[in-house]
């Protein structure tokens, strides 16, 4: 059962509350509750779809749902599956022949389907077939092992849709024994490429601290998720605290991805440790004073870039893109377009920022019920889910 944070609103919760809801609202299509766009003048996009999922779902929104429209959402995602279980988008959708190797293009997309399934409480249409060789704890230990540690951003995201995957197959499908396979196979893995020196994985190998942040998020939620003690959690605060920008940003400009994810980080050390919380609080304030830059002068949504900021103040980041056929992941570049504002993720992942980090100091004006559903990952944490 997901609680809420927080028992009482305040101003600045019914604030981000708003801005996200209208936002949300502003981007849906037709009268189908599930079609949404992802951005202004964009087309109907899943990726829409599952982030105002999300979004409603952190607000209490979800509880309008009649049965019926949770089965039509649900049908709505369903439909992107193929036989093998494998989510893929249009073009590859009849394919039904897929190999571990295979899924490599498709596991981000698989993951998004599947924690918006979660959510709607509803089994996909197709058992998880793609995911049965990954069943065996030594097949999974190399699997983990085999990707290049050196871009752990990269190979993180793939080894959290891994997870889901396990974890859905466990969940809906009765699949025997799979916690017992992620612990003697994805632990014992992950435990061996992590850099005890920072507290990040990927950084003995030469990533620079903010790819090893933004790869250590994705692996943490697997470590709550399962009840696995996190290591180096000391070092992987001084980290966290040195990838953080003078503005108080995880990104140059701000960048609704690595910005969550400097947070998210903040928020979960300050449950395992006390160590350095002075720092702690400071920098998390300094975050929130960030995160509500993002926040649109109109009240209707999150900014890809602070207010305050300009196009040569950028940086362009990555998107990790996993080309069939390719051995190593391609980085697309893109959210530096001046005329691009808004998309729907900013307005779940500011939101979620600020819940965490209202929670780690309980002090900030935007306390609230804010509710995080641990099916979905990113909103799984080390703290229990009980009222503040």
């Amino acid at each position: 059962m997901t609680l809420p944070l927080f028992d009482t609103a305040m101003p600045g919760y019914d604030r981000v509350k708003a801005s996200a809801l209208r936002f949300v609202e502003a981007m849906k299509l037709g009268e189908a509750p599930w079609r949404y766009r992802k951005e202004p003048g964009g087309g109907e996009s899943f990726y829409g779809s599952y982030h105002a999922l999300h979004v409603l779902d952190m607000f209490g929104g979800l509880g309008s749902l009649s049965e019926q429209e949770r089965d039509g959402w649900a049908g709505y995602i369903c439909a992107h599956q193929s036989e093998d279980g494998l989510f893929r988008a249009a073009p590859q959708r009849n394919r039904t022949d897929s190999t571990i190797d295979s899924v490599e293009p498709h596991w981000h997309y698989t993951r998004g389907h599947l924690w918006a399934l979660r959510i709607l409480d509803r089994p996909p249409r197709y058992p998880l077939r793609f995911i049965e060789p990954l069943l065996d704890a030594r097949a999974l230990y190399r699997w983990v092992k085999k990707y290049d540690w050196a871009n752990p951003w990269a190979a993180g995201n793939q080894v959290l849709a891994c997870a889901t995957a396990l974890m859905a197959v466990r969940d809906w499908f009765d699949a025997p024994g799979v916690d017992a396979v992620m612990e003697q196979g994805m632990l014992p893995a992950l435990e061996e490429l992590l850099d005890e020196r920072t507290g990040f994985w990927g950084t003995q190998f030469g990533a620079g601290l903010p790819n090893g942040l933004f790869g250590t998020i994705h692996l943490t939620p697997i470590y709550f998720a399962q009840g696995w003690p996190l290591r180096a959690a000391e070092r992987n605060l001084d980290s966290t605290l040195a990838c953080q920008l003078d503005d108080g940003s995880f990104w140059p400009g701000g960048s609704d991805c690595p910005d969550f994810d400097g947070a998210y980080m903040m928020a979960n050390l300050g449950e395992l440790t006390e160590y350095r919380r002075d720092d702690l609080s400071k920098a998390a304030r300094r975050y929130l004073e960030h995160a509500l830059m993002h926040e649109s002068p109109d009240g209707c949504g999150w900014l890809l870039h602070r207010r305050d900021s300009r196009p040569e103040q950028w940086k362009s980041r990555p998107h990790w893109i996993w080309r069939a056929g390719e051995p190593r992941v391609t980085a697309e570049y893109r959210d530096d377009d001046p005329a691009r504002t808004h998309i729907m993720l900013g307005s779940w992942f500011y939101p979620l920022s600020i819940a965490l980090i209202a929670r780690l100091l309980r002090d900030t004006g935007y306390e609230g019920p804010y509710r995080l559903n641990p099916m979905s990952l990113h909103e799984c944490n080390a703290f229990s889910l009980e009222p503040a």
